[in-house]
């Protein structure tokens, strides 16, 4: 029996002076990981290099080296100064030439004018060398269509294809969305065997208790069927993939009933914030937010989806208890007798919030998100959740290790998948 030919593998080099001096911290790399294996492409590696053209070129040279690399994504030094020379880089790893592009440069300048506040032949000509700098590219390159200045491309070079998308997060993205429809990209995407896979994510299962799971049900990755766990604010995803439907299908059924009731999703990949909407919408219900120690991060959370109006009526931030009396309605007696990170008052906050905003649903948090402030009896990390839903008002106290910024989201994300179980028995 032949064995299945393997995926088409991908080096991902990140380029930037300011990544190597912690200036700016990576926000790419997991965006090209997931719509590498999207495309079911396997990303062998990672690799930050400074703005040094031959440390580019070199590391380009060596990836492309490689007999298993067929995609090589490089991102960064797109732009019109003298210090981005990613596009020089490339066409010196590929033996070729840079070459102006007449129809990138029109782009790019149309760009510029539209930024700018040009209005003079003067202050138009000041930017003709950075445009064509930035319209300059390896020779026969397909480029996508730009966001910024800075047009993304794939180029082809004996079998194996380079891709160069620009730094900025946004213009990434979008240049990403453009690139992967290239030629070039969909002849890599031409090799992906055919493979099944399947997501299940559970929801308060350490990775120890899933990988017990495995064990249980006698598994063990082949080619049939491989796992891979990703643990994040006690969300946990698995995902199973293989050669073999049947045998894939079988291991998510012997997962789900070896963690009876933990499943929350499954083949589904919206976020805990997306679920709860959908089941607001479901009962034609509006939510309403609270929060103290979260200081409006629940709120951009939930506005962070597309179509929040639709279930969101917005929140307060509620930090100290002058706020929430006069804005909440929380009795100052209630917090003198409590305090104000204790169930009472998170209870009264969620109810509050609903009330004033004449909502279904008011969440409130409060807490101890430290580094400073914490007692014996509630030490740093201890948060009170009430949800008020109609007829009933429901609690929960956490206690979330980590410093400021991990108690403040898992205590939102905690929340959501509370009110996401009170949603679904409901």
């Amino acid at each position: 029996m032949t064995s299945p030919a393997p995926a088409p593998r991908a080096r991902l080099l990140l380029t930037g002076d300011e990544l190597l001096r912690g200036f700016v911290q990576d926000a790419n790399s997991g965006f090209v990981a997931a719509q590498l294996r999207e495309l079911g492409i396997e990303l062998d590696q990672v690799r930050v290099v400074g703005d040094d053209f031959g440390v580019i070129s070199d590391a380009l040279v060596e990836a492309l080296e490689r007999d298993e690399v067929d995609l090589v994504v490089v991102t960064g030094g797109l732009g019109p100064t003298h210090d981005d020379r990613t596009s020089e880089a490339v066409a010196r790893a590929l033996g070729t030439s840079l070459e102006l592009d007449e129809a990138a440069l029109a782009v790019v300048e149309a760009r510029v004018r539209a930024y700018g506040r040009m209005r003079t032949p003067e202050e138009v000509a000041t930017f003709t060398p950075g445009n064509r700098k930035q319209a300059t590219l390896p020779a026969g390159a397909t480029w996508a269509d730009p966001l910024g200045t800075a047009p993304g491309y794939a180029v082809e070079a004996g079998g194996r294809v380079v891709v160069v998308l620009p730094g900025p997060p946004s213009e990434l993205r979008h240049a990403w969305s453009g690139v992967a429809r290239t030629p070039e990209v969909a002849a890599v995407r031409a090799r992906v065997p055919a493979r099944h896979e399947r997501l299940i994510r559970f929801w308060g299962v350490p990775e120890s208790r899933a990988s017990q799971a495995l064990v249980e049900v006698g598994h063990e990755d082949a080619a049939a069927a491989r796992v891979t766990l990703c643990a994040r604010d006690g969300e946990l995803e698995v995902s199973v993939r293989g050669d073999d439907a049947g045998a894939v299908d079988a291991l998510v059924a012997q997962l789900d009933g070896a963690l009876p009731g933990s499943a929350f999703a499954t083949d589904d990949h919206r976020s805990v914030v997306e679920l709860v909407a959908q089941g607001l919408l479901d009962r034609d219900w509006w939510l309403a937010t609270a929060e103290s120690c979260t200081g409006g991060m629940l709120g951009s959370l939930v506005t962070g989806v597309p179509g929040a109006g639709n279930w969101y009526l917005g929140g307060v931030v509620s930090y100290a208890n002058e706020a929430k009396s006069e804005l909440l309605g929380v009795a100052p007696e209630l917090v003198a007798e409590h305090g104000a990170v204790s169930e009472p008052v998170a209870r009264a906050m969620a109810e509050g919030v609903r009330d004033r905003l004449s909502a279904q649903v008011g969440i409130g948090i409060t807490g101890l998100a430290g580094p400073s402030g914490g007692t014996e009896e509630k030490p740093v990390g201890t948060v009170h959740l009430g949800i008020a839903l109609p007829g009933a008002t429901h609690h929960r106290q956490i206690r979330v290790p980590g410093d400021r910024e991990t108690v403040r989201r898992r205590s939102c994300v905690i929340v959501l998948h509370e009110l996401r179980r009170l949603l679904e028995r409901s």
